[in-house]
């Protein structure tokens, strides 16, 4: 009689244990969540860029999907520009990376902003890009690229697509009042 007690004294409490909502790896197969992760890439021991995100999923084997990302790029092992969003992911086979959401660009070293919905940066060509309407601000002078822009992570030359310009209609326009 005892080892049948305790039998069912065993049932009950795994029974107990197997409640909805309680976390099985057997359910949740795939699930690779992490806080506060850094990938990053080193060439002749300087780092060339550094993503950081506030959580990132890794259950996908082809991309890590990223919460809050934020992609510093550097030069002569400096931070040269900063590139944030929403959310993000990053395509391992591919080392390209995507940010979404109040995406911006940073740009420390040419002191100007962009802005847009999303993002693309390609490890290996160098090559950030959008391909929707993006705003290129440099102190009072603004930009909009209806198709999106593309350049290289200096931001040195920047190609607008699809830019639209509002001509003065007097050269007195173009001079800032004192």
């Amino acid at each position: 009689m005892k080892p049948l007690v305790a039998g069912l004294a065993v049932l009950l409490f795994i029974g107990g244990c197997n409640q909805p909502g309680s976390f099985l790896p057997q359910e949740e197969t795939g699930l690779q969540m992490a806080q506060n992760v850094s990938i990053f890439e080193s060439k002749s021991s300087q780092q060339q860029w550094i993503l950081t995100a506030e959580a990132v999923d890794f259950a996908d084997l082809t991309s890590a999907t990223l919460k809050n990302p934020v992609l510093v790029l550097k030069q002569d092992g400096k931070d040269s520009a900063r590139v944030s969003g929403n959310s993000g992911s990053f395509n391992y086979a591919k080392k390209q990376v995507a940010i979404r959401g109040n995406a911006r660009i940073y740009s420390l070293t040419q002191q100007l902003l962009i802005t847009t919905e999303r993002f693309f940066y390609d490890v290996n060509k160098d090559r950030i890009w959008s391909d929707v309407k993006t705003t290129v601000t440099r102190g009072d002078a603004k930009a909009v690229a209806r198709g999106g822009i593309e350049t290289d992570s200096k931001l040195a030359k920047i190609e607008l697509k699809q830019h639209t310009t509002r001509l003065p209609q007097e050269v007195g326009e173009l001079k800032k009042p004192l």
